[in-house]
């Protein structure tokens, strides 16, 4: 198996956890007219699922770098 081989499996590994981190956070109400002027400077995102969260941060900037990369070999190669 060559790198691009790996990054390739890996970037569809991690897409697939991406997609079931965000699939399992529970969905939100949103009032555009409300949200934006009651919650604005407020932690409150981050408080409900935290540890869902964060990980779906780290799981989508770990996705990034791993497709930076892959694109970045692939053009290289060309």
């Amino acid at each position: 198996m060559t790198l691009i081989e790996i990054l390739a499996i890996l970037a569809l590994l991690i897409s697939l956890a991406l997609i079931i981190l965000i699939t399992i956070q529970p969905r939100q109400a949103q009032t555009l007219g409300n949200d934006t002027t009651s919650n604005i400077g407020q932690p409150s995102y981050w408080r409900s699922n935290r540890i869902v969260k964060v990980a779906s941060l780290f799981v989508s900037i770990a996705f990034f770098l791993v497709t930076l990369i892959l694109m970045l070999l692939q053009t290289s190669n060309i």
